[in-house]
C-alpha cells in the first residue's frame, strides 16, 4: 500500500526555458516574491536552459535568484523535465512545474502547496471551477477534447492534465523512468504516477487563470504538437489495456 506522506519537506520550482529571457526577467522576481512570504521550509528555483545558452543569459538569471541547469543529452522539453528532476535538492518533497512564458502566474503557488499534503499529483486547472484561458476558440475546443481523452485513459475526473503547471513529489520520480520527447512527456509522467498508485491515487485541482504569453513566439508547433500527444494517447491506451489484462490473468 503506497501511502502519502503528509510532511511538508522542501520545494522546488521548476522552470524548462528555451530562450525566454525576457519573460524570465518578468518572472522571476514574481516567484521569488511569492516564495519570500511562503513559511520558512527548503526553497529553490531552478531554470532549465538549452545548450545554446549564453554566459550572460546564465549570470543574469542566476543573479534573479535562480539556479541554472542545462538540460541534457539533447534541448528536448522531454530532456529539460528529465535533467531539471534529476537536479532538483534532496531536501525537496515538492516539485512545482511551470511555464517560462508568464502564462503560468507564481500567485497561484500558495494555494498549490496548501493542498500538497493530501495528494499526490496538484494540477493547475484552466477548466475547473474558477479557472480560464485566454486562448482562441479553436484552441479551447482542441485543448478540452484532449484533456477528455486523457482523462478517460488515466481513469481520473481530472479536467486539465494536459498543461506543465503541475506539483509533483520527489518521493516517486526516482521510481519512473520517462522516455517522452516533447511535451507529452507530461502525459506519461501522470500515467506512470497514476500505476503506482493505483485506485489509492490522488489527484487536486486548483484553477488559475491561463494568459497569453508576455513576449515572444510559443515554441509549441500546432500539428506536431497534436501528433506528438495523439501518438501518446494510443501507446498509453494500449499500456493500460495491457496492464489490466496483465493483472487479470495473474
Amino acid at each position: 500500500m503506497h501511502k502519502l506522506n503528509n510532511e511538508f519537506g522542501g520545494v522546488s520550482i521548476l522552470i524548462p526555458a528555451y530562450d525566454e529571457l525576457l519573460n524570465l526577467r518578468i518572472l522571476l522576481p514574481e516567484i521569488n516574491k511569492v516564495l519570500d512570504d511562503l513559511p520558512h521550509y527548503p526553497k529553490e528555483i531552478l531554470v532549465v536552459l538549452p545548450s545554446f545558452a549564453s554566459t550572460n543569459e546564465i549570470k543574469e538569471i542566476e543573479n534573479l535568484g535562480a539556479r541554472v541547469v542545462i538540460r541534457m543529452p539533447t534541448d528536448s522539453f522531454g530532456d529539460a523535465l528529465r535533467t531539471g528532476f534529476a537536479a532538483v535538492s534532496v531536501s525537496s518533497e515538492f516539485i512545482i512545474t511551470l511555464d517560462a512564458d508568464g502564462s503560468h502566474s507564481p500567485s497561484t503557488i500558495p494555494e498549490m502547496l496548501a493542498v500538497a499534503p493530501s495528494a499526490h499529483l496538484v494540477t493547475g486547472s484552466r477548466y475547473a471551477e474558477g479557472g480560464s484561458t485566454d486562448v482562441t476558440l479553436t484552441c479551447l475546443i482542441m485543448s478540452r477534447a484532449l484533456n477528455l481523452a486523457f482523462s478517460m485513459v488515466f481513469g481520473l475526473k481530472s479536467r486539465d492534465l494536459s498543461g506543465n503547471f503541475k506539483l509533483y513529489r520527489t518521493s516517486y520520480l526516482s521510481n519512473i523512468e520517462l522516455s517522452g520527447e516533447n511535451f507529452d512527456v507530461l502525459q506519461e509522467l501522470i500515467f506512470k504516477v497514476r500505476e503506482i498508485y493505483g485506485a489509492e491515487f490522488v489527484v487536486k485541482e486548483v484553477p488559475y487563470h491561463f494568459s497569453e504569453r508576455n513576449s515572444g513566439k510559443t515554441k509549441r508547433k500546432l500539428i506536431p504538437y497534436t501528433v506528438s500527444y495523439l501518438r501518446t494517447l494510443t501507446k498509453l491506451l494500449f499500456m493500460r489495456i495491457s496492464s489490466k489484462y496483465f493483472f487479470r490473468k495473474n
